[in-house]
């Protein structure tokens, strides 16, 4: 059970997160729109991470706004990736340096659109399934049974904070030392929830958090950079099977060319990521969080 000080703290930002997200939700044929349907994701994403913070007993329905929040994300999440697919080969035709790279890339955008637009089809059938619990029942005030504990704001937002820098920042040096796709996606994942719950919590900073909100966001970003152009790889590698099948070999020609250069970049990419995660673990965490929070950092880290 959070003291009551942290309960409330973390009520006003549920407060804040589930009115932008029902703004969205509000709008007209959002989900037809490329940008709008990433700033839902993103939305039940915030959401999602305040309710994991929260003392889930003390609101009504928890589990289930939790797990359709959840849902929604993943409804929404093959419709984003296949946009992001889209815009990457995009720039890569308005870069084509001859007419047969333009050629190739204009039969791989077709590919990947037809693959949008059944995804897009998917979505809209699993949203009209969907039955969003009523979610203006988390802003019930919950009843505190035990508002008095012996601890102070910022001893329970540390408390909040300790084990999701653990999850988020305890493996970046393995890592940062042999590329792994799926790991580093799921460390991508971990290190967005820990940013989520520090932009929660922060009122209950003495100072504000920028700097480690700036850490985590730079890892975030070149960790989604990377996961955009391994799994656009994975989807090349695919579509370049099923050229050669149907022997297609210019296509596949053309194919492979473009996988040179996305496989070059995603190894840039892990290279600044393996850069950016130096000196970035729980120990530093602390040091850099608990004098933020206006505690003393002697405590160190528990593991």
């Amino acid at each position: 059970m959070h003291p009551a000080e942290l309960a409330i703290l973390l009520h006003r930002a549920l407060e804040v997160r589930l009115a932008r997200l029902q703004e969205l939700l509000d709008k007209d044929h959002w989900a037809d729109d490329a940008e709008q349907l990433h700033q839902v994701r993103v939305a039940a994403r915030r959401l999602g991470a305040v309710l994991d913070l929260v003392d889930a007993e003390v609101y009504p329905g928890h589990k289930g706004q939790r797990r359709a929040l959840k849902r929604l994300v993943d409804i929404l999440g093959l419709p984003r990736e296949l946009d992001v697919h889209a815009g990457h080969l995009a720039v890569h035709h308005r870069e084509a340096r001859t007419p047969a790279q333009a050629a190739v890339l204009e039969h791989l955008l077709e590919h990947v659109d037809r693959g949008r637009a059944k995804a897009r089809r998917t979505m809209e059938k699993d949203l009209a399934r969907l039955k969003l619990p009523d979610l203006g029942r988390l802003l019930e005030v919950p009843t505190l049974q035990h508002p008095f504990q012996a601890v102070s704001l910022q001893e329970a937002a540390w408390a909040c904070l300790e084990p999701r820098a653990a999850a988020a920042l305890g493996d970046l040096a393995i890592l940062a030392a042999q590329e792994d796709a799926t790991a580093l996606h799921r460390a991508r994942v971990k290190i967005k929830k820990l940013r989520y719950a520090i932009e929660a919590l922060e009122s209950a900073f003495a100072e504000p958090p920028e700097p480690v909100l700036k850490a985590l966001r730079d890892l975030q970003t070149v960790l989604g950079d990377h996961h955009d152009r391994a799994a656009l790889e994975a989807l090349l590698w695919e579509l370049e099977a099923q050229l050669r099948l149907r022997g297609r070999a210019a296509l596949c020609g053309g194919v492979l060319e473009l996988l040179g250069e996305v496989a070059e970049s995603r190894r840039a990419t892990f290279e600044r990521f393996a850069a950016l995660a130096q000196g970035q673990d729980p120990t530093a965490f602390a040091r850099t969080v608990r004098p933020a929070l206006g505690l003393s950092p002697a405590e160190g880290f528990r593991a």
